[in-house]
């Protein structure tokens, strides 16, 4: 075997794993996303992996050891030029990390970040999050997973959301770009509320945009919690009287565009809307996906997807309905395993999941 010039290690692995993830957008588990996985880089034209090989590598089978052309073909399919490009790479993110107060997710007790965050030394961290704002996206993704890895180990998180509620590398790459729908956080509901707070929807179209996506996520997080008066009173802020002409929706991006739709039909269970009402919408949305499905690149569509059937097994919605859905994107299925069109809702879905922090941190 030739010689590595860094080791095999669970840290090569995981990156190797998260950048992988990140290009063809879903998590790679099992071996029929490993098999999926082979076909896409033998359609590059670098080569053929078998899917039990992929399987050992991002699996990390300790007692396999791949060849370095292997790992080659993987880094080139992510456009790097080689192996050593890749570690190179990773590693110098690494001394990234260790310069700004990350150590490693195994040790997070011993994270500078974390410290301060327990400590309420916040000056420090203040000063980090408004340097980082010009950074590349890599550096502001690690920041952004360390935050939530830290805050999620700490049960008193309201002086921390309070001191940044205001701060703009928060708002973007924490609560925007890094949003968990899950709300694994502690406070984590009170923490958007607090981002809400600086956004006003009569001020700006962004302002609007912003106070759109911050009430679409607490209203889908109380509606699935069962604290229904919560939800309903959200419901009632961003569905009792228009808010957006036509024209402003689809000025608005994308992700908060889609939620804002399709939550409605959550909106219409809580009001206990007719089933001619309810069932009108659901076309009205299919409608809506097929009207817009050629205007999107591969990403949006997947946005579009997520967010109609998110909001289709949150109301159980009938299969029939499901299966149209599934049928608008039926070219997008070809990046993911195979069968996969033909499964349930509840197992296509996960394939589809847009967000890049629960990528990172699966539920």
């Amino acid at each position: 075997m030739a010689q590595q010039l860094y080791p095999f290690d669970t840290f090569s692995v995981r990156e190797l794993h998260l950048q992988l993830m990140k290009k063809i957008g879903y998590r790679i588990k099992s071996k029929s996303d490993c098999s999926k996985l082979s076909e896409l880089i033998f359609n590059e034209g670098l080569g053929l992996i078998s899917q039990s090989t992929l399987y050992r590598i991002l699996l990390y089978d300790k007692e396999h050891k791949p060849f370095y052309n292997t790992l080659t073909i993987i880094s080139q399919y992510l456009g790097y030029i080689d192996w050593e490009d890749f570690c190179k790479s990773i590693h110098s993110n690494k001394k990234f990390e260790y310069t700004n107060g990350h150590l490693s997710n195994s040790n997070l007790e011993k994270s500078l970040l974390y410290q301060c965050i327990q400590l309420e030394n916040y000056k420090p961290l203040q000063e980090l999050f408004n340097n980082i704002l010009d950074a590349e996206q890599v550096a502001k993704d690690s920041i952004t997973l360390t935050l939530y890895d830290s805050l999620l180990t700490i049960p008193h998180t309201m002086p921390f959301f309070k001191y940044f509620g205001n701060n703009t590398f928060i708002r973007e790459a924490f609560f925007e770009y890094g949003v968990d729908p899950s709300f694994r956080i502690s406070n984590y509901d009170e923490g958007f509320k607090i981002y809400l707070s600086n956004y006003k929807p009569n001020r700006s179209l962004l302002d609007l945009q912003s106070f759109i996506f911050g009430n679409c996520i607490l209203f889908r997080h109380y509606y699935i919690k069962g604290e229904l008066q919560k939800a309903l009173i959200i419901g009632q802020t961003l569905y009792a009287k228009p808010l957006l002409s036509e024209k402003e929706i689809e000025s608005i991006y994308i992700f908060p565009r889609l939620r804002y739709l399709s939550l409605k039909l959550l909106y219409f269970k809580l009001i206990n809307a007719t089933a001619d009402k309810f069932e009108d919408f659901i076309i009205q949305l299919l409608e809506y996906a097929k009207t817009v499905y050629n205007t999107l690149d591969y990403i949006n569509r997947r946005i579009v997807f997520y967010n109609i059937a998110d909001a289709f097994l949150q109301t159980n919605v009938n299969n029939v309905y499901q299966e149209q859905l599934k049928s608008i994107f039926e070219n997008e299925f070809a990046l993911f395993p195979d069968g996969l069109l033909h499964k349930p809702l509840t197992k296509v879905l996960p394939y589809f999941e847009p967000n890049g922090l629960l990528q990172r941190r699966p539920v």
